[in-house]
């Protein structure tokens, strides 16, 4: 192993540490007492930022190409954000080819080229591990250690959709929850390469349901199944104490619907109430997620605070067109440096426009072609 890949681990080893998977099911994060401080996180970031110049050759050669020195760089602010399109369009990885054992690919709304996110069984580690600790600080996991909760996915089972990063995450959820937690994937893949549910099955299997369950899936599929319901008059109660998750956007499968209508749809067809929706910010060119201040242990529920990341992550709101983080109440483009993301890329530019509040963010939705074009920091520099 070379100096450097020795570093790497060592870092690797390090973060894995604080982040503290050993014992997942028993031990919930505390983020006020654990927190990074910013110093450590600053020095942390800027070791991992200068190891990835050194071992991933498409930053090195931006990062050489616009006259950028990691030597120079103090704070992690100065580390630039990799657009999301870096990863469509390079293997934006640390790891050599013989390490590369998986890969999670975008499901993307802009493009035919999905991003290409490469894991070795370390960096796939250190991904679980920061997954698992964040998301047990946050409900439903801390209301469902209760003898016969069940979870159940609206998504293809792992086994058909191998390459992607969001049912990675839910196996990894469900394989760190106690014995008496029961898990079933109850959506299919289409011959199109597209995600269904029977749906009627589905109806039936929830009018079922005699205990509280917490139920999964991205917002187009909710969408479906809840149109399908609405259409159908199948209209049913899930039992007090039922939660349910909604991540990954739209990505133009169904109609768009507002947070308001969502959360009006969700009430009128599974009797849902929008303090039991958990939502979860994430892509598959990051590590680590984000979700609603409202939703962390202790807490009663409340309507959706700002999203927040864990402490081994930061983020920036960027003016789109000077590259300036903007002031707290204005709209720009999210950066994140996630210290997970220690194997591929530690700073990341997405395509998301959010609104800064001061604790997190708010996601307002997506960047245009010219708010692409105006930010100096998109792949217009490749």
């Amino acid at each position: 192993m070379t100096s450097l890949k020795r570093q790497l681990a060592s870092l690797h080893e390090e973060l894995v540490t604080y982040i503290q998977l050993e014992s997942p099911s028993t031990r919930i994060w505390d983020a006020e007492k654990t927190n990074l401080e910013d110093a450590r996180f600053n020095e942390l970031a800027l070791a991992a930022a200068r190891l990835q110049y050194e071992t991933n050759g498409a930053f090195k050669t931006w990062l050489d190409q616009t006259g950028n020195k990691p030597s120079d760089w103090t704070h992690w602010h100065q580390i630039p954000g990799i657009p999301t399109q870096a990863f469509k369009t390079f293997d934006w990885t640390c790891l050599d080819p013989a390490s590369r054992e998986h890969v999670f690919y975008s499901s993307g709304t802009t493009s035919s080229q999905s991003s290409r996110h490469w894991h070795s069984a370390q960096s796939l580690h250190l991904y679980e591990a920061s997954l698992v600790a964040w998301a047990n600080c946050h409900r439903p996991w801390i209301h469902c250690r209760e003898p016969g909760t069940e979870w159940l996915f609206l998504s293809p089972p792992p086994r058909e959709v191998p390459h992607s990063s969001l049912v990675h995450m839910f196996a990894t959820m469900a394989s760190h929850q106690s014995e008496q937690v029961q898990s079933h994937f109850l959506g299919r893949l289409g011959k199109q390469g597209s995600w269904e549910l029977p749906m009627q099955e589905v109806v039936n299997k929830l009018r079922a349901l005699d205990r509280p369950t917490h139920l999964f899936a991205t917002a187009f599929m909710w969408v479906q199944l809840l149109d399908y319901i609405k259409q159908s008059s199948n209209h049913l109660r899930l039992p007090l104490g039922s939660t349910v998750f909604e991540t990954g956007g739209y990505k133009g499968q169904s109609r768009e619907l507002s947070r308001e209508a969502f959360d009006g749809l969700m009430k009128d067809a599974l009797g849902i109430s929008p303090e039991c929706i958990l939502r979860e910010y994430g892509m598959s060119e990051l590590s680590s997620q984000a979700y609603p201040t409202h939703q962390r242990e202790g807490e009663e529920p409340t309507r959706p605070g700002p999203f927040v990341f864990p402490p081994w992550a930061r983020h920036r709101i960027l003016d789109p067109e000077t590259g300036r983080q903007v002031a707290q109440g204005e709209i720009g483009m999210l950066q994140i440096v996630d210290l997970a993301n220690l194997w591929s890329g530690l700073s990341v530019l997405t395509e998301d426009l959010v609104r800064e509040n001061g604790q997190g963010f708010y996601w307002v939705g997506r960047a245009t072609g010219s708010e692409l074009r105006g930010c100096s920091l998109t792949s217009d520099n490749f």
